[in-house]
Formats: structure tokens, C-alpha cells, sequence
């Protein structure tokens, strides 16, 4: 079966246009309302087309690795296919580490990258072998080798983004830009296909199912999708099972009372308590990597594992499953219950000896540490999750504090959780949020960051600011590269190299044309943030003046031997 992306009815007249021309109306076709840049001589036309000539949204970055992290948070928050555009050479060297994180965070991109001229001289500055340098990113790369072709290859480098699950760069030459194709007649797109495991493979996963008592339920970003949710839940309340998710997958059962919340090194008291009684783990559309198990403290090496996945490179990245089902989630998790036959939730007996208000319960005993001039950073969080509206958007870039963020606040569905540590690079953080605000403009958008991740990219709060999204920015300012003094302070290493004194964020905030706030307690974030809470509008930045004595626990098993 395929989609159709023109209106019913006669086929406009085939015709010739310049390829910039031809591949901008095929965007806006295939579905790329809003298109991320900062333009130079490699892009411009592509994208004042889509602007001027098919009602394309355009939000602009300042520097190009905030392109492709807007990119990746719209295309996490949204489920499709983003689209952005760089200059070529520098434009698209500046973009790596974004493009690195998109790539191993399997998110579906369709990057368009400017390059020199082939019929140029080696006299051109800004000429590299872009596809060499794009391949060592884990990204995927089409070149368009002619105007004539430059439709064909832009729909293959879509199609591609969106199956392979990860960034495709189309490379478009700047005189090739130029020459004409033929464009017109309509888009047909192939419509993902759905793969079931054979029979035998789920009659051998529903008898393990059946002869558990204590089954757990495990997904990740993988069980995303429509239906999906849906089929996965069923099936855990069929089984009786309680729910967990993978940090990406945060938010996938938030509705049920069964649910413990995050597995591994960000687990709740009462998600380690209850996780560690599973005598059967189902992991759905997860690699079960080192976080998630926290090297095997939280899901012990010894419980029997069935892993359902449709990437066979998933099933044993990091731990061998018992038995492993190659297929997609949702139809996997409703073959699996039709096998199982009708038994309500109450078959195993395991939710009929728990309440479900002490398994939604995370447990925490929380003993603040800040200070008359500073504030523990869990307060702050525990205190916003109280205080923001939902549905809302939560998006953290890279640092010491995100296992706070994802064990503190709350968020109410899939993919309202943007967690950009696939390459754990700092810097990331402001853009992804605008992209995700961009991509669910009916969910309030929280971004938390650090001192050193805002510096990296502070470029982008001005991209916040002056392009009037409301977003709520979070600073944890702890003056310092905390992860690193927290890592070789105990060890007897000095650490006045990583150690930097606090900034005035909130005064950055405002120059910028935001509003803004010093955090030191609680009672700071009364006033003016409270009242910009009732009616957001624009940049709010919360600069919070954290104690970097607060010790996080989750990364000691990853860096312990670093």
C-alpha cells in the first residue's frame, strides 16, 4: 500500500523548474512544514522557496549544530522525519557533534547540505569529501549528481531517513541547484511494512509469559508509535505485569498505576525494589545497554529475558536474551496476547498482592543540601515538576544534572521527554528544546541545562529570544564542570582547572530581550516567574545557583574506572 501525497482529481501539468525550485516543492509535499537553517550561498534559494512558495515554517539557528539539534528535538517530540538545511564545508563540519547524537540516537533527519560547484577549481576554500565525513558520523548520505535526477534523490534520501531511522544527508552542489528538472505529477510514498515473528518463535514467548508470576514489561523509544502504546500496555495488563521504561522511553505508560517508572541507573527506591522481585523481563523496543540494567544491579543477569525488537542488530547489543523476536512492537505485543487468549490483569497474581498507589509511589526520601546562597538542584526540580502545567515538553542537554531532571519530573506521554545523551556532548540542549516547542506547540516546553552546556551554545538563547517561542530555560549553575570535580575530587586531584564561579545567566537572559530570575530557594521562584507562569510568553530563563556539593549517584557504575 502507498500514500498519496497530492489531492485527489488530474495531476498538474508536468513541467521544468531549477532543481533548488523542484526539491523545495517536493518538501513541502512529502511533509516538511517547518524547515530549520542558517542560511548561506549553499541554501538560500532552497529555502526561501519552501518559505515564500509553499507556506513552510522556518526557524533559524546561530550556529549550525543548533540546526540539526532543532531538527532532531522537533523529529524526537513529533515522530517524523525532520528536515534542515547547512551551508556545505564549514557549515556542515560545524554541525557534527549534532549530527553525531541524531545518528546515534536513531532519529529520522533529512539534512540538506550545499557543496561546491563540480565544475569549480581546487581553489574553492570551503570543498571537502562531505560524504567521508558524513559516513563517520553514523549518518547516511545521497548526492544529487544532476538537476535532472535531484527529485529521485531527494526521495530516496526521505525514504530512507524515515525506515533507517537516522539522518541522511543530501548533498546538493550549488551548480547543480541550477540546472532544470522535470517536476509535477504527484509524490507516492511506500508504506512501512509490519513484521510479526513466526509462530513458533511467540508460541515459545507466550508459554514463558504464561508460566511467569512476576512478569515485568520493559520498553523503550522502540515501542513509539501508533498502536504501539496501545498493544505493548495491553499485553502488560494481560500478564499482570508491572511497566517499566528506558530513560528514552520516559512517559510510555505514564497512565497506568502499574507502571515504576525508569529502569536503571535513574530508578526509583520503589522501581529498584519491585524491578529486583521480576522473575521475567519482556523488553520492548530497548537495547537493555548498561543504563538501563546499571551493568546488571537493577535487572539481575540471572532473570530470564524475551526481547522484542525489529532491528536484529538491537536483540543482543548488550544482553543475550533467552528468546528474541524479530518484529515490530505493537504487532508483536498483540500477536503475543491473541496467543495468550482473555485472563484480565489478574493472571499471574503479582498486581493482586500490591497496591497500586505503593507501585506508583517512587519512594523518594529526598534531605536537601543547599545553602544560604545556593539551592540543591533536586529541589528545584521537585519543585518546577509541582508547578508547570501539562502537557509539556521536557528537554534536558548533557551534563551531571539529567538524572535528576528524568527521576523528578514528570511527563505525561511518549516522546514529551527529549533526553539528548546519545553522544552525551554538552551544548545541545537550548536548540533541541526550540525544536521540540516547534513540534508540540500545545505542551508547555521546559529545557534544562547547565552552566557549562548554556556557554557552548549560547548563541541559541538568543535563537529562543528573538524568535518568540515561549520556553521556560533552566540553568543549574554550579560554577563549575561539576561531573569532572565530582569525579577526580574524591580521587585526591585538584580541581580549580574545572572550577569557573557562577555567571549572571539571568542578565545574559535579559539583555537578550527575555525575562529572567535568580534562583537561590524556593521562595525565588515566586514574583515575576510566577507570574509569566500564568500567561507564558517568549524566553523565560530560570537562573538557578545550584550547591555543587549535591553528589549524583547514577554514573559512578559508567565513569568509576575513567
Amino acid at each position: 500500500m502507498s500514500a498519496v501525497l497530492r489531492p485527489a482529481g488530474a495531476a498538474p501539468a508536468v513541467r521544468e523548474a531549477p532543481a533548488f525550485e523542484a526539491v523545495a516543492e517536493l518538501l513541502a509535499e512529502l511533509g516538511a512544514d517547518v524547515v530549520f537553517s542558517l542560511l548561506g550561498s549553499g541554501n538560500f534559494l532552497l529555502v526561501q522557496r519552501m518559505v515564500s512558495r509553499h507556506g513552510v515554517a522556518h526557524r533559524w539557528a546561530r550556529h549550525e549544530a543548533g540546526v540539526v539539534a532543532m531538527a532532531d528535538g522537533w523529529a524526537r517530540a513529533t515522530g517524523r522525519v525532520g528536515v534542515c538545511t547547512l551551508h556545505q564545508g564549514p557549515g556542515l563540519t560545524n554541525a557534527v557533534t549534532a549530527l553525531t547524537e541524531a545518528a546515534k540516537a536513531h532519529t529520522p533527519l533529512l539534512v540538506v547540505v550545499g557543496d561546491s560547484s563540480t565544475t569549480g577549481t581546487n581553489l574553492d576554500n570551503q570543498r571537502i569529501d562531505q560524504e567521508a565525513f558524513v559516513r563517520a558520523t553514523g549518518a547516511g548520505v545521497e548526492r544529487v549528481l544532476r538537476g535532472a535526477s535531484a527529485l529521485v534523490q531527494t526521495r530516496r534520501a526521505w525514504v530512507r531517513a524515515a525506515t533507517e531511522r537516522r539522518p541522511v544527508v543530501l548533498v546538493l552542489p550549488i551548480d547543480v541547484q541550477r540546472e532544470t528538472c522535470r517536476t509535477g505529477g504527484g509524490v507516492v510514498l511506500p508504506e512501512p511494512s509490519t513484521t510479526v515473528p513466526h509462530e513458533g518463535a511467540l508460541r515459545r514467548a507466550a508459554d514463558l509469559l504464561a508460566a511467569a508470576q512476576r512478569p515485568l514489561v520493559l520498553a523503550g523509544r522502540g515501542a513509539f508509535g501508533p498502536g504501539a502504546e496501545d498493544a505493548v500496555l495491553a499485553l502488560g495488563d494481560r500478564l499482570g505485569a508491572l511497566f517499566a521504561t528506558t530513560a528514552l522511553g520516559k512517559g510510555l505508560f505514564a497512565g497506568s498505576p502499574w507502571c515504576v517508572g525508569i529502569s536503571g541507573g535513574f530508578a526509583s527506591p520503589r522501581a529498584r525494589e519491585l524491578i529486583a522481585q521480576a522473575d521475567l523481563v519482556v523488553s520492548v523496543g530497548a537495547t537493555l545497554n548498561g543504563w538501563t540494567t546499571q551493568k546488571d544491579q537493577v535487572i539481575g543477569a540471572g532473570v530470564p529475558l524475551i526481547t522484542v525488537n525489529d532491528d536484529p542488530a538491537a536483540l543482543a547489543g548488550h544482553r543475550t536474551p533467552d528468546l528474541a523476536l524479530i518484529g515490530d512492537a505493537g504487532a508483536t505485543a498483540a500477536a503475543l496476547s491473541a496467543l495468550l487468549g482473555p485472563g484480565g490483569d489478574v493472571a499471574t497474581g503479582w498486581r493482586t498482592r500490591l497496591d497500586a498507589s505503593h507501585v506508583s509511589d517512587p519512594g523518594w526520601d529526598l534531605v536537601y543540601e543547599g545553602s544560604a546562597t545556593t539551592i540543591d538542584p533536586r529541589e528545584v526540580l521537585v519543585e518546577l515538576d509541582a508547578l508547570l502545567p501539562s502537557p509539556r515538553t521536557v528537554v534536558t542537554d548533557s551534563g551531571r544534572y539529567v538524572g535528576w531532571v528524568a527521576m523528578h519530573v514528570g511527563v505525561d506521554q511518549p516522546r514529551s521527554f527529549v533526553f539528548t545523551q546519545a553522544f552525551m556532548s554538552l551544548g545541545l540542549g537550548l536548540a533541541s528544546g526550540l525544536g521540540a516547542a516547534v513540534g508540540r506547540p500545545g505542551a508547555f516546553p521546559m529545557v534544562v541545562t547547565g552552566d557549562g552546556g548554556l556557554f557552548m551554545n549560547l548563541g541559541e538563547l538568543d535563537s529562543l529570544a528573538a524568535q518568540g517561542d515561549p520556553v521556560l530555560v533552566v540553568v543549574m549553575d554550579d560554577g563549575a564542570y561539576g561531573a569532572e570535580v565530582h569525579l577526580f575530587g574524591p580521587r585526591g586531584e585538584p580541581t580549580d582547572l574545572v572550577e569557573f564561579g557562577t555567571r549572571d545567566f539571568a542578565g545574559i537572559a535579559r539583555a537578550l530581550g527575555g525575562r529572567a530570575a535568580v534562583v537561590r530557594s524556593r521562595a525565588d521562584m515566586a514574583g515575576e516567574f510566577a507570574d509569566w507562569l500564568r500567561a507564558p510568553a517568549g524566553l523565560f530563563l530560570l537562573d538557578c545557583k545550584v550547591d555543587g556539593r549535591v553528589e549524583e549517584t547514577w554514573s559512578a557504575h559508567v565513569f568509576g574506572d575513567h
